[in-house]
């Protein structure tokens, strides 16, 4: 009878003509050089309708009935869905454990562990809210983000670094709001987390850069506008997000992300209007305000545009 080509693979690691690394390797290299079948994407497809379907079918059922269960009934259901979901998302991912080598993994089966990691984060957040009798926020907050971060660790891959990003910020901002319950001061903690996650980016810890450096700028934007919550600190509001503009659109100069344009030009077409009717009481009309915000955004893009420009003019004298 003839071996398939994974038995054909794992006799190899067993005669060590190969490592377990180097036939997940090769496998990989085998699945790319061979024809997919068109059913596989409407397999996928169908796996995520179906498991959306049953996730609906399970919160409607909850939510009936939440209420009328007790506080030690929640928490067992969220464990337990937590906990389900983990199980899954590592098993799905082929990642090394004490009893199993690695395993070899499609890129279909990544991701539907990325998602299932990336859920049970939130679900886990949710159980913390459930247990936690003082700060529950920042307590929910943290416990996603510190299972986001493992699952992130486990599997590299989309899903977790969105999770991270939005606990991160929700940690952050939770945590300054507990302690001050100043607007400023959330707004400073998000834009401090904005700051942090990009510096990751940079390192190359979160493996996603243009997608890592949009979040890192979002959540700097966010907390810069936050600070637009309370009247006295309005100005900050809008001086915050001027300034982390500025900051995307100097990074844009070295770091060549469409994105730092984007939430560069956000920043401005949001802050300068703000600054302008602040500064005139709300006198202005919200037709000058329009006219300020696209000449804000012409002159923004008009700038991007000159300095991706002078980057790929020193890119070819090198």
């Amino acid at each position: 009878m003839a071996e398939s080509r994974d038995d054909v693979l794992r006799r190899l690691v067993r005669e060590s003509v190969l490592t377990a690394e180097q036939a997940i390797a090769v496998g990989r290299a085998l699945d790319e050089a061979e024809p997919r079948p068109a059913g596989v994407r409407w397999v996928e497809v169908a796996g995520y309708v179906g498991g959306g379907l049953v996730l609906m079918g399970a919160l409607s059922l909850v939510g009936l009935s939440w209420a009328e269960l007790t506080r030690s009934a929640r928490i067992v259901i969220l464990l337990a869905v937590t906990a389900g979901l983990l199980a899954a998302g590592v098993a799905l991912s082929g990642v090394r454990l004490p009893w199993r080598p690695p395993a070899r993994v499609g890129p279909a089966q990544a991701r539907s562990a990325a998602v299932s990691l990336a859920l049970a984060s939130g679900t886990g957040a949710l159980a913390a809210d459930v247990l936690a009798t003082g700060d529950r926020g920042t307590i929910a907050a943290t416990t996603g983000l510190v299972v986001a971060a493992a699952g992130y660790a486990v599997l590299p891959a989309v899903p977790g670094a969105l999770a991270c990003a939005a606990f991160a910020a929700l940690a952050a901002g939770s945590l300054a709001g507990e302690i001050s319950g100043s607007a400023l001061a959330v707004g400073l903690s998000v834009i401090g987390a904005g700051v942090v996650w990009t510096a990751l980016v940079l390192a190359g810890v979160i493996r996603q850069r243009r997608l890592g450096l949009g979040l890192g700028a979002a959540m700097a934007l966010l907390g810069g506008q936050w600070a637009l919550g309370q009247e006295h600190t309005a100005a900050w509001g809008y001086g915050l997000t001027f300034a982390v503009a500025v900051a995307c659109l100097l990074l844009y100069r070295w770091e060549r992300a469409w994105v730092l344009l984007v939430a560069s030009v956000t920043g401005l077409t949001l802050a300068i209007p703000e600054a302008v009717w602040d500064w005139t009481g709300g006198a202005v009309g919200g037709s000058v305000i329009l006219i300020i915000a696209g000449a804000v955004l012409v002159t923004t893009s008009a700038v991007g545009i000159r300095l991706r420009r002078g980057r790929a003019g020193g890119d070819r004298e090198h």
